[in-house]
């Protein structure tokens, strides 16, 4: 499985380690978790580990832009883990195009991602 919950999950947290690409099956059903988070919770915060950058062909990337653009307004906030710094770039593209409070954090300082979407 290259996209697994991570057991500290719970209530608004939903939190996920991502190995590689991802099939667009595992994102669906990714997907469909974090939406059934947000009727549950309203907003949910979200933390995604990334192991690499990962690389997708461009229909899946841009099923993965509509679901993000449709469902911001429900993540309150976003840990993303990862040591690539395209996701420091990421992360503040997303941050200055929407209200969610979003911070990159180094596969090292995980656990300090954990306290930061929890606070």
């Amino acid at each position: 499985m290259l996209i697994k919950e991570l057991p500290v999950s719970g209530g608004k947290l939903i939190a996920f380690e991502v190995k590689e690409d991802v099939t667009e099956e595992e994102f669906n059903k990714a997907a469909q978790l974090m939406k059934n988070r947000m009727e549950e919770h309203g907003k949910i915060r979200l933390l995604a580990k990334f192991h690499e950058l990962p690389v997708r062909e461009v229909s899946s990337i841009t099923d993965r832009i509509s679901f993000a653009k449709d469902n911001l307004k429900h993540i309150e906030k976003y840990a993303i883990v990862g040591d690539n710094k395209a996701f420091e770039a990421a992360a503040k593209i997303v941050g200055s195009a929407s209200d969610i409070e979003i911070k990159r954090f180094e596969i090292k300082d995980e656990e300090k991602a954990l306290e930061w979407v929890r606070e």
